[in-house]
């Protein structure tokens, strides 16, 4: 009597754990699937956000941007220069190791001031070699820059009397282009760590 207590009792906990187990691993399967799930609809989403123009992905994130302000006074006559180095401008949430790199984002704003009314014009003179992919834009002007040189050809106008104009820089570091531009993208990454540069600003 005994010895069959003991074999009810095993078989009750042998049938017991295949329960046990058919439900962890029913879970296990359902977690996987959404795991995979996810994986494909994050790669879908990346995927299309890719085919779409990249430089209006960034323009809707501009305001969560690291903003680096570079201030000068215009003066007749009178060019001021300033050094900056893109580094210290990237966005937060792109920032990859504390450098520039594919992927990477950001924004400086100049910032012009005048103690009378005057044309202004502002240039540019890189100081080091630029990633080949590195773009520029303004929020003002939809047009994308391949180097700050040609950007800096678009920035004149007029500042008046005390006024104080604000001109923001957006730049973006395109990647995932096509396979040319990934194994330019790759070799940039590893030769340039920053990008330096000057800004000039006159008043005439």
């Amino acid at each position: 009597m005994k010895k069959n207590k003991k074999i009810y009792m095993m078989i009750i906990i042998s049938l017991v754990c295949i329960i046990l187990l058919t439900i962890y691993f029913i879970q296990y399967d359902f977690l996987q699937e959404d795991l995979l799930f996810f994986q494909l609809f994050h790669l879908n989403t990346y995927s299309n956000d890719s085919s779409e123009n990249n430089t209006s992905q960034i323009r809707n994130t501009q305001k969560n941007a690291h903003m680096e302000t570079i201030s000068f006074c215009v003066q007749n006559q009178n060019k001021k220069l300033k050094a900056l180095n893109l580094n210290n401008t990237v966005n937060n949430q792109t920032l990859v190791n504390e450098k520039i790199a594919p992927g990477t984002s950001g924004r400086f704003d100049i910032v012009l001031k005048s103690y009378e009314t005057l044309n202004y014009k502002i240039d540019f003179k890189s100081e080091n070699k630029k990633p080949t992919n590195l773009r520029f834009f303004t929020s003002e002007n939809k047009t994308t820059y391949n180097t700050l040189e040609e950007l800096g050809k678009s920035l004149t106008g007029i500042i008046f009397h005390h006024e104080e104009k604000t001109i923001p820089i957006y730049w973006q570091w395109d990647y995932e282009i096509d396979h040319q531009q990934n194994e330019q993208d790759t070799l940039d990454a590893e030769e340039i760590k920053e990008y330096r540069f000057l800004i000039y600003v006159q008043g005439y």
